[in-house]
């Protein structure tokens, strides 16, 4: 073999515009609408008259363009559009092009969020809230009935900070992403603690865990649990992304765009739908066995909640990062 050979094999594999085009199902100029948008690369073919592209990469686009909901599953219910920064691409996902689950076993949430906002890394970040945002969204919170589910504790708060903020108005790039630098420890913060081994400075996976559980955190179940918020920070432009944007494009701030998000996260189809496995999971663990629990799910005619995922095939990754 010479040292051509693997060059020519590449460009075996580059195709014309109007053969991606007739792959991906879409006019030519929808082809360049891709490249224009960062979602195809392109290169000049020889003689400089049109352009060639990766046979492979633009299956790869094909595929995911072609992914829908399929039969009448629950799952048939969710909404799916890929975004510029995840690719779900057979049992793997990336978040702008970096393998999501190696980055977070590498960083914690707080630097793996930075890197899908800005697309840099930013060792040691940290997420702090102002304590007059975090004290209106607490009294808030408080005022609610005891038995307030926490999606509605994280809406109230998102609005009640959102009243302690006088320049939630401004849409710049830079202020947006400044309130969710403070947003996500606001929320976190206005819950109501179930353990008070925590410090309000402490890491934001701490705080979360005192709120959570009632059982004093070890290193290895905060890393979990850190490592956790890492891997569901973004998983393509799913029901309650979807609505986060429709609020944002329609110059909604950043609290309300959240709290748009968070009410469509309560549908049993998405958000909620991890209630059921835990429900699952408390009824294994009173019998004794999973065997019968299965059973009884599966005679009733219902999907077992927790198993199976319509993107991913085979294993969804996130769950053997966990694992």
């Amino acid at each position: 073999m010479t040292d051509q050979e693997p060059a020519l094999a590449h460009e075996a594999r580059r195709i014309s515009t109007k053969e991606a085009a007739e792959l991906l199902g879409v006019k030519p100029e929808t082809v360049y609408a891709y490249v224009s948008r960062g979602q195809l690369g392109s290169r000049r073919s020889t003689g400089g008259r049109g352009s060639t592209f990766d046979a492979k990469e633009v299956e790869a686009l094909a595929r995911r363009n072609r992914r829908e909901p399929a039969g009448s599953s629950p799952a048939a219910g969710t909404l799916s559009v890929r975004t510029r920064i995840t690719l779900i691409d057979k049992d793997r996902y990336y978040f702008r092009g970096v393998d999501a689950t190696e980055l977070a076993a590498r960083h914690s949430y707080e630097e793996v969020a930075e890197w899908l906002w800005t697309g840099a890394l930013r060792p040691g970040a940290t997420f702090t809230a102002p304590e007059a945002s975090v004290a209106v969204a607490r009294r808030a919170v408080d005022a609610l009935p005891e038995h307030t589910g926490p999606t509605d504790r994280l809406r109230v708060a998102a609005i009640a900070a959102a009243s302690a903020d006088p320049l939630r108005f401004d849409l710049s790039e830079q202020a947006v992403l400044g309130t969710a630098r403070t947003l996500i420890p606001t929320l976190v913060d206005a819950l109501p603690p179930k353990s008070h081994g925590h410090r309000d400075d402490s890491s934001l996976a701490h705080r979360l865990w005192a709120r959570l559980s009632g059982r004093e955190p070890d290193e290895a179940s905060l890393r979990a649990l850190d490592t956790a918020l890492a891997l569901l920070v973004d998983h393509d432009l799913a029901a309650s992304t979807l609505a986060v944007r429709v609020a944002a494009s329609a110059r909604a701030h950043a609290y309300a765009a959240v709290s748009a998000g968070l009410g469509v996260l309560e549908g049993p189809l998405h958000g909620a739908a991890s209630g059921l496995a835990h429900r699952m999971l408390l009824d294994v663990l009173d019998r004794g066995t999973a065997a019968p629990v299965v059973a009884d799910e599966l005679r009733a005619g219902r999907r077992v909640p927790g198993l199976g995922h319509r993107i991913y095939p085979g294993e969804d990754p996130r769950a053997r990062a966990l694992f």
